[in-house]
Order: C-alpha cells, then sequence, then structure tokens
C-alpha cells in the first residue's frame, strides 16, 4: 500500500472509492430525509427588552440610546448563554443542537470510503468493480449505521437535560422545605 503524505496524494490513491462513497452516501441521507437537509442550530434563546423601546413617551435620542444600549446587552448576553452560563428567560432553555445535514453524511462518506479502499487493497483485490460496490456499500451502510447511534444519543442529551433540570428544581424546593420545617420545630419550642 502507498504511503499517503498530502491530501493531493489522497485524493489521487482513493478517489474512486471517495467518489463512489459519496454517492452512496448521498443515498442514504436522501432515503432517510426524503430532501436534501441544509445544516441547521437550534438555539432557545429569548430575549424581552426590545418590548420596553415600544413605549412612546421616549424622544428619538433617548429612543436611540436606549435601543444601541440594549442591542449590546443582548449581544452580550447571547454570548454568555452560548459559552452555557444561562439566568432569566433562558435558565430552563433547551440546549443547543448542531445537525451537519448532508454535510456529515458526506464527511462519513468519504471516511467510508477511504474503508472500504483500504480494506480492498489489504485484501488483494486489485479489481475496480469490488472497489466500487464495496464503497458504495460502506457509504451507504455507513451512513445507517451512524444515524442508529445519532438518533440513540440525540434523545438521550434530551433526556439528560430534562432531568439535570429536575434535579436542580427538586434540590432547591427541598433546601426551601428544609428551611421551612425547621422554622416550625423552633417556632413550636418556643411555645
Amino acid at each position: 500500500m502507498e504511503e499517503v503524505k498530502s491530501l493531493m496524494e489522497l485524493w489521487e490513491a482513493y478517489k474512486v472509492a471517495i467518489l463512489v462513497s459519496l454517492v452512496g452516501a448521498l443515498i442514504g441521507h436522501y432515503k432517510r430525509n426524503s430532501c436534501i437537509l441544509l445544516p441547521i442550530v437550534s438555539l432557545d434563546y429569548k430575549f424581552k427588552d426590545f418590548k420596553k423601546l415600544k413605549r412612546k413617551s421616549y424622544s428619538t435620542i433617548v429612543r436611540s440610546v436606549m435601543f444601541v444600549l440594549t442591542t449590546l446587552k443582548a449581544f452580550v448576553y447571547f454570548i454568555l448563554f452560548l459559552v452555557g452560563v444561562r439566568f432569566g428567560d433562558n435558565k430552563d432553555t433547551d440546549p443547543i443542537l448542531f445537525e451537519l445535514g448532508v454535510l456529515g453524511d458526506l464527511i462519513i462518506g468519504v471516511g467510508a470510503g477511504v474503508i472500504a479502499q483500504s480494506t480492498i487493497t489489504m485484501s488483494g483485490t486489485h479489481n475496480q468493480l469490488s472497489v466500487v460496490v464495496t464503497a458504495l456499500l460502506a457509504g451507504f451502510a455507513g451512513l445507517s449505521y451512524i444515524q442508529k447511534f445519532q438518533k440513540d444519543s440525540l434523545d438521550g442529551v434530551g433526556k439528560e437535560y430534562k432531568a439535570k433540570l429536575a434535579d436542580t428544581e427538586e434540590y432547591i424546593t427541598s433546601d426551601i422545605k428544609e428551611d421551612a420545617s425547621n422554622e416550625v420545630a423552633a417556632t413550636r419550642e418556643k411555645v
């Protein structure tokens, strides 16, 4: 097997397998989604301070200054939200989800094509038809295999996040109940 030192050498050595595997990945993507999905970023972010600007009692200068300050505040809060610091209306929001769509499927297809070509080369077969068939199946099957784990992990993330929120709320309410029960006990002792 050849030693690959650059991306151009990788492309020259594996181009047939990569292209055929990309076709298999696109077929798998289209079969699963019935369309081509672009990347999706899901942010459950809320910022309600722009509603204050709708008051008619402000002059134009005050309103423009408030708009600039509110926009700056919204930007800072959004950056904090992205980092993971959540408070106010965003405390109980869903986690940030990023779905690569067709790009992720194509990345899987490239990897599956390289693996298929390497497997065929290591087996000692030099037939291009075997490379094409193996790469096509690897692109399609690799995508289906990864999708199963992706669905399970996305379901798990949502459940874990909701459980974490529930545990936090239970901890807060249990502290409040303990404080209240201590106050009742102290009141009974005084009587």
